[in-house]
């Protein structure tokens, strides 16, 4: 299995299912393939297969444009990462001219362990992604929903290590 530019640990983080792979018929590591935002119903492809670019993940050319150096190389690379789940059109964050790290969805406790202060609440808000944050009615509703029916999906740059988090509930 790959390490991927774009998804950490996928064992951990990568979305499974239980339905064997459509292209060789393997129950073992199998990526849902509604995540993948394609037109021809991918069902599930085992990470071997996508490993061997069986298929990949549709990346819209709005996202595609988010990046300026390399484009075509990054968006190749980004194609061939799993998707994370539930994140709409595979729409990833952009750092310092790159697609940001997936590191994986966070609790409530990663925040706050993540906090310097202990104060998960204002780590949340700190990373919450600008896009986001003017459609936030009551931050302290979104912390309580974390976990429950909101998803805090954390993306890292590799060049400068900056943190954000896109929530989206399910």
């Amino acid at each position: 299995m790959n390490n991927y530019k774009y998804f950490s640990d996928v064992l951990k983080n990568g979305y499974f299912t239980e339905t064997p792979c459509q292209f060789c018929g393997s129950s073992e590591h199998c990526l849902e393939g509604s995540f993948f935002d394609r037109d021809d119903n991918l069902v599930s492809i085992c990470l071997n297969c996508f490993d061997k670019r069986k298929v990949s993940v549709d990346i819209p050319s709005y996202i595609a444009d988010r990046v300026v150096k390399k484009q075509n190389e990054k968006v190749t690379e980004l194609s061939f990462c799993p998707p994370v789940p539930w994140i709409q059109n595979n729409d990833w964050p952009v750092c310092c001219d790159d697609y940001m790290t997936y590191i994986g969805e966070w609790e409530r406790e990663d925040f706050i362990k993540n906090s310097t202060t202990g104060d998960g609440l204002s780590l949340l808000k700190e990373l919450l992604i600008d896009e986001l944050k003017n459609n936030v009615e009551s931050y302290e509703a979104l912390w309580a929903d974390v976990g429950y029916e909101t998803a805090a999906f954390v993306f890292k740059c590799s060049k400068c290590g900056n943190k954000v988090v896109v929530c989206q509930d399910y």
